[in-house]
């Protein structure tokens, strides 16, 4: 048996080629025996056999005119119809009736002798019309299963009164062109049968080693699993390809995990030294007022107004690095957010503008906020103190004379709180690490300010936006909304 499916499609097609060449020899035959051409074949021969006989009975086997010799009319008619296969017939006189009947090719047991009783009357009349119009007269009966052929023609002598007659059959059902088609037909029923089997052999086997493949790959583990060869060669070649392809995906994995593991600490240890690099420069800074302001109030010994003095630097140092520690704080953890209802969002963002109209000085603080603006809900301390961050952030970023816009615009079911300026923009040394505490860009920034707006956008379930245009950046919190339209 074919082990491969190539083998398996070229024994089905060979069948099928075979099929094809009976079923076209089948068609050659039957269109050179088709009905009308074994008909007309039938009649031309008929009209031969007829003339046949008229010329065995002009001349007797002695020489005498027919009307002369009446004994050898069976010897007549029998020589004459002897070529003629399936052709029978006989001589007719009007008055008298068959005088003569003969069928040599008879394929029945013995000599045929008897005038067909059924066609007799058939006969009669045809002889009758042929020796009154003095020509040849044909007949024709369709029958289920034969076309029956008569041919009447009479004697030359207008006194004789005789005719000579031929009949034969033309069969339609269950003759040799018939039996040929039938044949064929069966034998391209069979051929058919078997391919059609050899095919659903072929694919019930295909499909329960595809069901065994498509079983172990739908076991949902991550990995490819190790498939088992199925015996099948073309499918076992599929089989060894998907399991080299597992395991290159898993070598590759495994290697991706490393790599990621790598990245992942190299980005931990990035950002953990950012962070302690910004921290050392923020508290070294108090750290250096404190000591400048103790060092002085040591060196002036008694004098408690120096000490005082000192002491205030002090204070004021520690609460600034508390401060600093706080906002470190709040920029890597988060918070709980309390949702509120915000029903006039405009005069949410120009109550948060006016507290920084005197700091901004010469740079208007504007809001753009579309009329009929639907209800929202968010935090609006935490919301509220991001969007301080981002004022606070426009005005040391921009130049004077130059507009800072805070915006609102709800899309895709997010609202977004936007806070545009027209400064320098943001450099380009810091823009990957934008959101990142300690990220800045000034000497005297913290870079604590966009990691706390950063951090208040995903406790909300959203993200923390940035802009970079030609004339400018813009901020942009966008969070998801709980909308009271």
């Amino acid at each position: 048996m074919p082990r491969s499916i190539v083998a398996w499609f070229v024994v089905c097609w060979g069948l099928f080629l075979v099929a094809a060449v009976v079923v076209g020899a089948m068609l050659i035959a039957l269109y050179k025996e088709t009905t009308s051409q074994r008909t007309e074949r039938a009649a031309a021969s008929l009209g031969r056999a007829c003339e046949a006989v008229l010329r065995e009975m002009r001349v007797s086997p002695s020489g005498v005119s027919i009307a002369a010799a009446g004994p050898d009319y069976l010897s007549s008619v029998t020589r004459a119809l002897e070529p003629f296969s399936g052709v029978e017939g006989g001589i007719w006189k009007g008055s008298a009736g068959s005088l003569a009947y003969a069928f040599p090719s008879y394929e029945g047991s013995g000599q045929k002798t008897d005038l067909p009783q059924a066609e007799e009357p058939t006969i009669r009349q045809l002889v009758e019309t042929a020796i009154t119009a003095h020509r040849p007269v044909e007949w024709k009966r369709d029958a289920r299963s034969q076309i029956l052929l008569i041919q009447a023609c009479p004697l030359a002598e207008a006194d004789a009164g005789i005719a000579a007659w031929t009949m034969t059959r033309v069969v339609t059902v269950g003759g040799r062109p018939f039996l040929l088609a039938t044949t064929g037909l069966a034998f391209l029923l069979i051929v058919l049968l078997g391919s059609a089997a050899l095919l659903a052999r072929v694919l019930w086997r295909w499909s329960q080693r595809l069901r065994t493949v498509e079983s172990a790959l739908a076991t949902g583990a991550e990995d490819l699993p190790v498939l088992q060869l199925t015996g099948q060669r073309d499918l076992d070649r599929i089989v060894k390809a998907i399991n080299g392809a597992g395991a290159k995906a898993l070598d590759s994995r495994r290697r991706t995990e490393s790599l990621q593991q790598r990245i992942a600490e190299s980005e931990r240890l990035a950002a953990l030294g950012r962070v302690a690099a910004g921290v050392a420069h923020e508290i070294r800074n108090p750290i250096a007022a404190m000591r400048l302001k103790a060092e002085n109030a040591l060196a002036n010994g008694t004098d408690r107004t120096r000490s005082t003095d000192a002491l205030h630097v002090v204070v004021e140092q520690v609460g600034r690095m508390d401060q600093l520690l706080k906002n470190l704080l709040r920029s890597v953890q988060r918070s709980e957010i309390r949702r509120q209802l915000v029903t006039d969002i405009r005069e949410f963002l120009t109550t948060h503008a006016s507290l920084f109209r005197e700091q901004a000085g010469r740079r208007p603080i504007s809001v753009d906020v579309p009329d009929n603006f639907a209800s929202v809900e968010f935090d609006t301390a935490t919301v509220g103190g991001a969007l301080d961050n981002l004022i606070l952030n426009a005005i040391q970023n921009s130049r004077d004379e130059t507009p800072i816009v805070l915006g609102a615009s709800i899309e895709a079911g997010r609202l977004r709180l936007s806070v545009s300026d027209a400064g320098d923009g943001v450099p380009e040394a810091i823009r990957a690490h934008l959101f990142e505490p300690f990220a800045t860009g000034r000497p005297d920034g913290t870079g604590l300010g966009l990691a706390i707006v950063r951090e208040v956008a995903e406790a909300h379930g959203g993200s923390a936006l940035v802009q970079h245009r030609h004339d400018g950046t813009t901020f942009t919190l966008n969070i998801p909304i709980g909308s009271h339209q």
